[in-house]
């Protein structure tokens, strides 16, 4: 799935690995506690970019629903642009939020 956040990256956009419920399970409880690992384990386990690892860590949601740049609360697609401020979040309903 091929998605882009019209403040980052705005023309290109990336592809997104099909990620599977662990799978983001996994990413959550890293970005918890580190980008820079986030970035690092995408990089080694999906054989990303340095570029589209950054682009994924930073659109994923800390909290279900809620837009990672304007806090709006009303989030409901997996993946999503707010419809508020327009920025791309990996709204992921995982099991340790």
């Amino acid at each position: 799935m091929k998605v882009k956040c019209k403040h980052c990256l705005p023309k290109e956009g990336i592809e997104v690995p099909a990620f599977s419920l662990s799978d983001k399970n996994r990413l959550f409880e890293i970005k918890q506690e580190s980008s820079i690992k986030t970035v690092k384990f995408l990089m080694d386990n999906y054989k990303l970019s340095h570029l589209e690892s950054k682009y994924i860590t930073a659109h994923i949601n800390d909290r279900y629903g809620k837009c990672n740049r304007c806090s709006f609360n009303d989030l409901v697609d997996e993946y999503v642009n707010c419809p508020k401020c327009g920025a791309l979040n990996f709204n992921w309903k995982v099991t340790n939020k």
